[in-house]
């Protein structure tokens, strides 16, 4: 891989999924990349496609998901052209994942110091060793009594302190390249700070790259490089984090940056996106032209193309278009 080629390439990443005589596009199109250290936040709302994107990359979505991409590269190499069993000798070791519910990533019979001792085999190390380094990475994450946690059941431990284990769980596999579905959205405040703070610091130790999924703009501002918007299965808007969150350009970017910052202020009027969101994106034009108040006949004639309007910062909508 050379010097200025980025950890991870997307391009064009499509995600269907067929059922009930139909079929529904959830990701359409979606391009990005990460270099590595670098952190891009996936943001959008509920259903908007941003863990399907995480999945997709995986190979973890079900089987009557089809998912097709012009190219998903790691360190240069495609994975798409990976067999099965080639690419899980990557998947939870390279490349690892902090899901959102923990008590799922979790086998409910196997005690939790089964899971991080797999871990520290799978990634190759000192097996002999594997409970004082399990340990030590317990301490990390900020649980005190790492052998009471070692010796219990998932069902055992609170939610965060599930999650905690979770994210020691991937931490010791080392990854290059870590995919986080929203980790704290059931976690209060005080955890879900603790839990941010852990993954910045891992990621500062090792130089992992990491594509944060979330939906709170305030999280994407403080941990992310660079933000993506999701819309209806497309990326909408791509750029540095604090132009996304300072100069938005797509109408739909500026309208949950409004809506977030109503939010934060007791005293003013609560900010609402017009229309319903989600639903099935139109067969031509702009999916967020029933919604948008800068809506003009060609958007409902013309799919617009992503444009950089400002280097690096681009934006899906015909109001940029040259």
């Amino acid at each position: 891989m050379s010097a200025a080629a980025p950890l991870l390439e997307v391009s064009n990443l499509c995600a269907t999924f067929a059922g009930a005589g139909r079929e529904v596009r959830a990701v359409r199109g979606a391009s990005f990349t990460i270099e590595v250290g670098q952190t891009l936040g996936l943001i959008g709302e509920s259903g908007s496609g941003k863990t399907v994107t995480g999945l997709a990359i995986l190979r973890l979505l079900p089987a009557h998901a089809s998912v097709s991409a012009d190219r998903i590269a790691y360190r240069g190499e495609n994975l798409a052209a990976m067999s099965d069993d080639e690419f899980r000798r990557l998947r939870g070791v390279e490349l690892g994942m902090i899901f959102q519910d923990p008590a799922g990533s979790f086998n409910p019979a196997k005690r939790i110091g089964w899971h991080l001792r797999e871990a520290i085999r799978r990634r190759g190390g000192e097996v002999e060793r594997w409970e004082a380094e399990a340990g030590d990475m317990l301490r990390e994450v900020g649980i005190r009594m790492p052998q009471r946690v070692l010796g219990a059941y998932p069902h055992q431990l609170s939610g965060g302190m599930l999650q905690r284990a979770l994210i020691a769980m991937v931490f010791l596999l080392r990854p290059a390249l870590i995919i986080a579905d929203e980790p704290t959205t059931n976690l209060d405040n005080l955890v879900e700070r603790q839990i941010l703070a852990l993954i910045r610091a891992h990621q500062a130790k090792v130089g992992a790259a990491i594509l944060f999924v979330t939906h709170d703009l305030g999280i994407a501002g403080a941990l992310c490089d660079r933000i993506a918007v999701m819309y209806a299965g497309e990326i909408v808007e791509i750029g540095p984090a604090a132009a996304v969150l300072e100069r938005p350009l797509h109408p739909y970017a500026q309208g949950l940056l409004a809506t977030s910052r109503s939010l934060e202020r007791a005293d003013a009027e609560l900010h609402e996106l017009p229309g319903e969101p989600g639903g099935v994106p139109p067969e031509q034009g702009c999916a967020f032209a029933p919604r948008c108040i800068h809506v003009m006949a060609a958007c409902r004639e013309r799919h617009p193309a992503m444009t950089e309007v400002e280097p690096g910062h681009g934006a899906r909508c015909l109001l940029h278009e040259r």
